[in-house]
Protein backbone atom coordinates (compact mmCIF):
# COMPACT_ATOMS: atom_id res chain seq x y z
CA UNK A 1 0.00 0.00 0.00
CA UNK A 2 2.83 2.48 0.87
CA UNK A 3 4.05 1.98 -2.67
CA UNK A 4 0.56 2.91 -4.04
CA UNK A 5 0.11 6.00 -1.69
CA UNK A 6 3.86 6.84 -3.10
CA UNK A 7 2.37 6.81 -6.49
CA UNK A 8 -0.40 8.30 -5.68
CA UNK A 9 1.39 11.32 -4.14
CA UNK A 10 3.56 11.25 -7.27
CA UNK A 11 0.55 11.51 -9.29
CA UNK A 12 -0.70 14.45 -7.19
CA UNK A 13 2.60 16.37 -7.40
CA UNK A 14 3.08 15.82 -11.38
CA UNK A 15 -1.17 16.47 -11.57
CA UNK A 16 -0.17 19.90 -9.94
CA UNK A 17 2.65 20.65 -11.89
CA UNK A 18 0.90 19.34 -14.89
CA UNK A 19 -2.21 22.04 -13.44
CA UNK A 20 0.60 24.95 -13.31
CA UNK A 21 2.10 24.67 -16.87
CA UNK A 22 -1.45 24.60 -18.38
CA UNK A 23 -2.40 27.74 -16.84
CA UNK A 24 1.24 28.82 -18.09
CA UNK A 25 0.33 28.21 -21.17
CA UNK A 26 -3.28 29.38 -20.97
CA UNK A 27 -1.64 32.52 -19.95
CA UNK A 28 0.92 32.60 -22.82
CA UNK A 29 -1.40 31.99 -25.12
CA UNK A 30 -4.04 34.56 -23.62
CA UNK A 31 -0.75 37.33 -24.12
CA UNK A 32 -0.18 35.91 -27.59
CA UNK A 33 -4.08 36.25 -28.60
CA UNK A 34 -3.51 39.80 -27.30
CA UNK A 35 -0.98 40.29 -29.19
CA UNK A 36 -2.13 38.87 -32.17
CA UNK A 37 -5.20 41.91 -32.17
CA UNK A 38 -2.83 44.34 -31.91
CA UNK A 39 -0.93 43.04 -34.99
CA UNK A 40 -4.33 42.88 -36.78
CA UNK A 41 -5.03 46.47 -35.99
CA UNK A 42 -1.42 47.48 -36.76
CA UNK A 43 -1.50 45.64 -40.12
CA UNK A 44 -4.84 47.03 -40.61
CA UNK A 45 -4.23 50.67 -40.15
CA UNK A 46 -1.28 50.69 -42.32
CA UNK A 47 -3.17 48.93 -44.85
CA UNK A 48 -5.29 51.40 -44.46
CA UNK A 49 -2.25 54.24 -44.93
CA UNK A 50 -1.16 52.21 -47.74
CA UNK A 51 -4.03 52.47 -49.95
CA UNK A 52 -4.84 56.34 -48.83
CA UNK A 53 -0.56 56.77 -50.13
CA UNK A 54 -1.36 55.09 -53.27
CA UNK A 55 -4.12 57.63 -54.21
CA UNK A 56 -1.65 60.70 -52.55
CA UNK A 57 0.80 59.38 -55.06
CA UNK A 58 -1.13 58.91 -58.17
CA UNK A 59 -3.33 62.45 -57.67
CA UNK A 60 0.46 63.73 -57.40
CA UNK A 61 1.10 62.03 -60.40
CA UNK A 62 -1.45 63.70 -62.33
CA UNK A 63 -0.80 66.87 -60.60
CA UNK A 64 3.06 66.59 -62.17
CA UNK A 65 1.77 65.21 -65.57
CA UNK A 66 0.28 68.31 -65.95
CA UNK A 67 2.46 70.91 -64.46
CA UNK A 68 4.86 69.54 -67.02
CA UNK A 69 2.29 69.13 -70.05
CA UNK A 70 1.70 72.85 -69.18
CA UNK A 71 5.98 73.50 -69.19
CA UNK A 72 5.94 71.81 -72.21
CA UNK A 73 2.90 73.71 -74.02
CA UNK A 74 4.74 77.10 -72.65
CA UNK A 75 8.16 75.88 -74.32
CA UNK A 76 6.43 75.84 -77.72
CA UNK A 77 4.46 78.73 -77.31
CA UNK A 78 7.50 80.60 -76.33
CA UNK A 79 9.75 78.67 -79.00
CA UNK A 80 7.40 79.67 -81.92
CA UNK A 81 7.27 83.57 -80.31
CA UNK A 82 10.87 83.38 -80.22
CA UNK A 83 11.45 82.30 -83.38
CA UNK A 84 8.68 84.52 -85.23
CA UNK A 85 10.59 87.21 -83.20
CA UNK A 86 14.06 85.59 -84.48
CA UNK A 87 12.56 85.72 -88.28
CA UNK A 88 11.51 89.27 -88.01
CA UNK A 89 14.84 90.53 -86.99
CA UNK A 90 16.15 88.22 -89.68
CA UNK A 91 14.63 89.77 -92.26
CA UNK A 92 14.92 93.25 -91.16
CA UNK A 93 18.65 92.62 -91.03
CA UNK A 94 18.53 90.67 -94.56
CA UNK A 95 16.75 94.12 -96.12
CA UNK A 96 18.94 96.29 -94.33
CA UNK A 97 22.05 94.53 -96.01
CA UNK A 98 19.75 94.96 -99.58
CA UNK A 99 20.05 98.58 -98.89
CA UNK A 100 23.15 99.11 -97.93
CA UNK A 101 24.52 96.27 -100.77
CA UNK A 102 22.23 98.21 -103.34
CA UNK A 103 24.28 101.72 -101.75
CA UNK A 104 27.00 100.54 -101.95
CA UNK A 105 26.44 99.25 -105.62
CA UNK A 106 25.64 102.39 -106.54
CA UNK A 107 28.16 104.09 -104.80
CA UNK A 108 30.83 102.15 -106.55
CA UNK A 109 28.60 103.16 -110.18
CA UNK A 110 28.72 106.91 -109.36
CA UNK A 111 32.47 106.39 -108.86
CA UNK A 112 33.23 104.33 -111.91
CA UNK A 113 31.05 107.38 -113.31
CA UNK A 114 32.97 109.65 -112.26
CA UNK A 115 36.17 107.92 -113.01
CA UNK A 116 35.24 107.72 -117.13
CA UNK A 117 34.20 111.10 -117.15
CA UNK A 118 37.89 112.28 -115.57
CA UNK A 119 40.26 113.44 -118.54
CA UNK A 120 43.36 110.64 -118.93
CA UNK A 121 46.13 111.26 -117.02
CA UNK A 122 49.97 112.00 -118.37
CA UNK A 123 50.38 114.09 -121.48
CA UNK A 124 47.60 116.17 -122.64
CA UNK A 125 45.82 115.11 -119.59
CA UNK A 126 45.74 116.86 -116.08
CA UNK A 127 48.55 118.47 -116.46
CA UNK A 128 47.73 119.92 -119.64
CA UNK A 129 44.72 121.36 -118.49
CA UNK A 130 46.02 122.82 -115.29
Amino acid sequence: MERGEELMELNRVAFDRNTQAFERVMAALDRHEQLFEESRGMFEESRGMFEENKLFIREMNRRNERVVQDLVQGNREFMGELSQELKGKSDAILVALREVREESKAQTQALLALIDRLPPSGPGGLRAAG
